[in-house]
């Protein structure tokens, strides 16, 4: 799937890249904050960019690119009807996130930049990814409890396999 998001005018909209849609106790970063020099009108997300928090970019314009593999494990071993909500939607996840948030026009995309550490002492480095965009991956579980299609994800952001803490993602919903 891929998503595009661009505003321009005098009231424009400040995308904020990373999360998930329908996201249960969102966790968002303050250490990346908007460009001083624009006034946004509104404010959005820029969702699914699964293996960071909410902001780890932002700006009048967004690209998002998910790729996902689900495996619907007990209808697929077994070749008779299920009568459990739960067993019958059950689905292993593997999935890839690439996005990035920048303002300006299209030459000012490139792979965001995050801020570690506090006044004075603060280092600027890239976060993980591929060429401008910040890359994001791992694996999760989805079904069906009480009604509701809730989705657990682990994922982690790309710069190494498994080398950082990984963000944690329970939500509801069908979409990634």
């Amino acid at each position: 799937r891929a998503a595009g998001e661009f505003s321009w005018g005098n009231q424009k909209t400040i995308y904020y890249l990373g999360g998930m849609d329908g996201w249960i106790a969102p966790s968002f970063n303050h250490n990346n904050p908007p460009a001083p020099d624009n006034d946004y009108a509104f404010q959005s997300l820029a969702v699914n960019m699964r293996g960071f928090k909410q902001n780890v970019a932002n700006g009048n314009n967004s690209i998002v690119l998910n790729s996902e593999f689900r495996l619907p494990v007990f209808t697929t071993l077994f070749s008779r009807p299920i009568n459990n909500a739960f067993l019958r939607n059950f689905q292993l996840v593997q999935f890839i996130d690439l996005g990035s948030a920048w303002n300006g026009k299209y030459n000012g995309l490139k792979r965001p930049q995050t801020i570690v550490g506090e006044p004075p002492i603060q280092v600027l480095s890239k976060v993980g990814g591929l060429g401008p965009f910040a890359g994001g991956y791992g694996f999760g579980a989805r079904s069906t409890i009480l009604g509701y299609f809730l989705k657990f994800d682990v994922a982690w952001p790309m710069n190494g396999f498994f080398k950082v803490e990984p963000e944690l993602y329970v939500s509801l919903g069908l979409d990634f």
